[in-house]
């Protein structure tokens, strides 16, 4: 378990199911507990995927983390962060650079040298936290999805 100052941060288990569903929807993607948890139920048992929270001196999740291997054909991998999100509340405790942090060593530890992040162009708030944390724009893009 990693800490700064009252924030502890741990690897998400199905008992945060709930809390995990909770902020997600706070991010803007509805879910609910059941969602959360069968999510996690397939990320857990992967090697190159992980899922961190973040717990205030209460012990309350405010936060969470999701963290992969990314594989792709045009470069070396890299640490791909997925979803990062702090409790409305809880915003400027630290907690969102300690899961930055974590994210980033659980990068190194498998031997990834580069995290990639992306996030919505509308998030303004969230860019100004990446580029404080260090981290650069890379580019901005626009994303398709067709159901299946």
């Amino acid at each position: 378990m990693s800490t700064t100052a009252a924030i502890q941060i741990r690897q998400a288990t199905a008992a945060d199911a709930a809390r995990l569903a909770e902020l997600a929807t706070q991010l803007g993607y509805p879910s609910g507990p059941e969602e959360a948890m069968a999510r996690l139920a397939v990320a857990t048992p992967y090697a190159q995927h992980a899922v961190f929270v973040a717990e205030n001196g209460d012990g309350r999740v405010v936060g969470w983390v999701d963290v992969q291997r990314f594989l792709v054909m045009a470069h070396d991998p890299v640490a791909e962060v997925t979803g990062l999100v702090v409790d409305a509340g809880c915003r400027r405790s630290g907690a969102g650079r300690a899961l930055m942090l974590r994210a980033e060593e659980w990068a190194r530890e498998h031997g990834l040298s580069r995290l990639l992040v992306r996030s919505n162009i509308i998030r303004h708030d969230a860019h100004a936290f990446y580029e404080g944390i260090g981290y650069s724009r890379l580019k901005t893009q626009v994303n398709f999805l067709k159901k299946l």
